[in-house]
C-alpha cells in the first residue's frame, strides 16, 4: 500500500508510563575467556538512548506531533541522563518527576556486532507509594487543564509508575473530558484497562491474558480469544501485534481480520512495540480505519526492526 501523505503536526499526545535508559555496548567476540566458558566482547563503542515511554515520546516527535511525557524517575545519575537526552532530542521534560526514593530503570545490552549477547537490568519495579502516586495524579490533572491533549497513550512496562488507582483516575478523567485512550499493556495491570479506544497487546500478552495459547496464523483462534477478552476488558478496538505475521484487528462490532506484514530481515526487534503504538495512536486520532492503522503500524515497526537498538522512526523512513 502506498503510504498516504501523513501529517500529524496538529496533534498533541500525552504519553503516560514507565521511562528508562537503554545503554548499549557494541563490540566483537574473537575469543573465549580463560576464566570461564564465556565469550569476551571487545567493546568498540557505547551509546545511551531513551527507552520505554520515553521512546514513544521520541517516536511521536519524529512523526511530527507534539509529545507531552508524564512519568517519574529517580533522583539519580540515570534519571539525570534520561532527562538530558530527552531535552537534547527536543522533548520537554517538565512533567517528568524526579524522586529520591525511586530508582531509574537502566537496561544494558551487550552486542557482538549485530547479535545481542547478554542484557543486564538495574531497576525498581514496585509501585510508586501513595505520596508519589498523588504527585503523578496532580500533574496529570494539570496537563489536562493546561495542555488539553488530543489523545492519551498509556505505555505500561510494569515498572511501578502506573498503579491501579492511577490507571483508574486516568481513564475516569479521560472519559469525562472526552479524550480517547490507547494502551500498550503489560500483564500486571492488563484487566485494569477497561473500555479502551485502542488496545494493543502483543501475541504473548494476549495469550497469557486469555489463559491459553493462541494460534497466530488462525483467524478463528485469534477471533475466539478476542471475543473472550472483550467480555473481560470491554475494549472498543483491539490490535494484536503478531511479529512477522502482521497485526490482528478486532473492532467493537465484531469485525476481525489480519493485516499481514512484509517479510524483512530483522536486525533487532527492540522498540518495535513503542513505534507501533505511536503511529497507530496518531492515525486513530485522525480517524483512519483500523485496517489503515494496522498497515501504518506494520510499516513503521518494520523500519525500526531493520536497525540495532531502540530508536524512533520518522515519516520519511516510512515512505
Amino acid at each position: 500500500m502506498p503510504t498516504p501523505k501523513l501529517n500529524f503536526s496538529n496533534l498533541s499526545v500525552l504519553i503516560i508510563g514507565d521511562v528508562m535508559v537503554d545503554f548499549y555496548l557494541f563490540g566483537e567476540v574473537n575469543r573465549i575467556s580463560p576464566e570461564a566458558p564465556v565469550p569476551v566482547v571487545e567493546i568498540a563503542s557505547k551509546e545511551s538512548r531513551p527507552g520505554g515511554a520515553a521512546n514513544v515520546a521520541l517516536n511521536i516527535a519524529e512523526l511530527g506531533a507534539k509529545p507531552i511525557l508524564l512519568s517519574m524517575v529517580g533522583r539519580d545519575l540515570t534519571g539525570n541522563l534520561l532527562i538530558k537526552m530527552l531535552r537534547d532530542f527536543g522533548v520537554k521534560t517538565n512533567h517528568i518527576l524526579q524522586n529520591k526514593n525511586r530508582v531509574t530503570t537502566l537496561k544494558t545490552r551487550v552486542f557482538d556486532e549485530d547479535k545481542q549477547v547478554v542484557r543486564f537490568d538495574e531497576e525498581e519495579i514496585e509501585d510508586v507509594n501513595e505520596a508519589q502516586e498523588t504527585l503523578l495524579i496532580k500533574e496529570f490533572k494539570k496537563i489536562l487543564l493546561n495542555d488539553k491533549p488530543d489523545i492519551i497513550i498509556i505505555q505500561d512496562y510494569n515498572k511501578g509508575v502506573l498503579t491501579k488507582y492511577f490507571i483508574k483516575q486516568i481513564l475516569l478523567l479521560a472519559t469525562k473530558t472526552g479524550i480517547p485512550v490507547a494502551v500498550d499493556p503489560k500483564e500486571r495491570n492488563f484487566f485494569d484497562y477497561q473500555a479502551i479506544d485502542l488496545f494493543k497487546p502483543n501475541l504473548r500478552e494476549f495469550s497469557e491474558a486469555i489463559g491459553y495459547r493462541i494460534n497466530s496464523k488462525s483467524i478463528e483462534s485469534l477471533r475466539s480469544g478476542a471475543e473472550e477478552l472483550r467480555r473481560k476488558n470491554r475494549f472498543k478496538n483491539l490490535m494484536v501485534t503478531l511479529g512477522g505475521n502482521g497485526i490482528f484487528c478486532f473492532t467493537r462490532d465484531g469485525n476481525s481480520f489480519i493485516v499481514p506484514a512484509k517479510s524483512i530481515k530483522a536486525a533487532d526487534v527492540s522498540g518495535a512495540g513503542d513505534t507501533a503504538i505511536s503511529i497507530a495512536t496518531l492515525a486513530y486520532a485522525q480517524k483512519y480505519s483500523l485496517k489503515e492503522i494496522a498497515q501504518f503500524a506494520n510499516k513503521a515497526a518494520a523500519a525500526v526492526c531493520k536497525k540495532v537498538g531502540v530508536t524512533p522512526v520518522s515519516l520519511k523512513e516510512m515512505k
